[in-house]
C-alpha cells in the first residue's frame, strides 16, 4: 500500500483534510520521511507523546498559500505557534538561493 495516500486521495473531487497542521510522532516522522517530504500539502506538528518538539512546514503548503486560503491560514497558524512570521521565511528563501547561485557547479565548455 502507497503512504502517499496519508496526504492525497485518488478521488479527484476529494476535498481537503481540513485546516489547521498534520499531527505525527516522532517514530512517524521517521519512518514516513519521504512521504512527508514529497506529498504532505499542509503544516506538520511533530509529538513526542502530548509535547510538541518541531513543526514542518512543506514547500508545496508555502508556495500554494497565495491560490489556496486553507494553505495560508494553516502556514500562518504553524508560523505563529514556531514563533516566526512570514518575512521570515521569504528572508531565508533569499539568502539559500543568493548562497545556491554562489555554489552551483557550472557546465564547461
Amino acid at each position: 500500500m502507497s503512504r502517499r495516500k496519508l496526504f492525497e486521495s485518488s478521488e479527484p473531487t476529494a476535498q481537503a483534510l481540513g485546516i489547521g497542521p498534520a499531527y505525527v510522532s516522532v517514530e512517524g516522522l521517521r519512518q514516513h520521511l519521504a512521504e512527508f517530504l514529497l506529498y504532505a500539502g499542509r503544516p506538520v506538528v511533530i509529538m513526542r507523546g502530548r509535547s510538541e518538539v518541531g513543526y514542518f512546514l512543506p514547500a508545496r503548503c508555502w508556495r500554494q498559500r497565495e491560490d489556496d486560503p486553507l494553505a495560508a491560514a494553516a502556514a500562518d497558524q504553524l508560523l505563529d505557534a514556531a514563533g516566526f512570521q512570514a518575512e521570515d521565511i521569504q528572508q531565508v528563501e533569499q539568502e539559500f538561493n543568493a548562497m545556491r547561485q554562489r555554489t552551483v557547479l557550472h557546465s564547461r565548455r
